[in-house]
């Protein structure tokens, strides 16, 4: 098979995959009732950022579309299931979120400076959601719920939660201080490359090069 044939071959089955993601990530966010505008919210981008990747204008990373079904609340197995044509929130789904009800924010969120920090401090440590609910002893929903401003962070609950990370309460107040989060940046950043093509790539790659 001519290199150039193949190549096509290979980039038409990415777009195929690509497609099907951004057709499913679409279906789980309406299955979660979730608006545009709400996921876009919760990922701090726009909401037209939102429209383009479910209409499969932008190639989706892994990285990318697990950083999507965070901000969803969806776990990877779900997000399978969507793909297969099901729906979500089935009873082998379900988990039992250990806070009460009465540390719940109802009907409404707050994303305060907090919930950014440990989002950020939990994805520097490279935890997964369901990992960090495994060191918390929460719920993968609660870690969610916390980090998306639905539940309120006491200074007990901050601190038994970056304690749980690996960090000291004393990391947690300094990022607190910061004007500018590590990963807020790193993800500023990581949009705009995936827009670039592959002659500005290679420029941009030389020009870190040289730092």
């Amino acid at each position: 098979m001519p290199i150039d044939t193949e190549e096509t071959m290979n980039r038409t089955a990415k777009e195929i995959q690509n497609n099907a993601n951004c057709k499913a990530l679409r279906r789980a966010r309406e299955l979660s009732k979730l608006s545009r505008k709400e996921l876009a919210s919760r990922l701090d981008v726009s909401v037209s950022a939102v429209e383009k990747f479910e209409r499969g204008v932008d190639n989706l990373s892994e990285e990318r579309i697990n950083r999507i079904l965070e901000a969803m609340e969806i776990r990877a197995q779900q997000f399978q299931k969507v793909k297969r044509g099901k729906t979500l929130n089935t009873r082998a789904d379900r988990k039992k979120v250990i806070l009460g009800n009465s540390d719940r924010r109802s009907y409404r969120k707050e994303i305060t400076k907090e919930c950014k920090v440990l989002r950020s401090m939990r994805r520097i440590k490279g935890l997964s959601q369901d990992q960090a609910s495994f060191l918390c002893g929460y719920a993968r929903a609660t870690i969610g719920h916390i980090e998306n401003g639905r539940i309120e962070i006491s200074k007990e609950r901050a601190k038994h939660i970056v304690e749980s990370y690996g960090y000291k309460h004393s990391d947690f107040e300094e990022n607190l201080s910061k004007a500018e989060l590590r990963d807020t940046i790193i993800d500023s950043c990581l949009e705009k490359i995936e827009h670039l093509d592959d002659s500005k790539l290679e420029i941009v790659k030389n020009l870190l090069g040289s730092f």
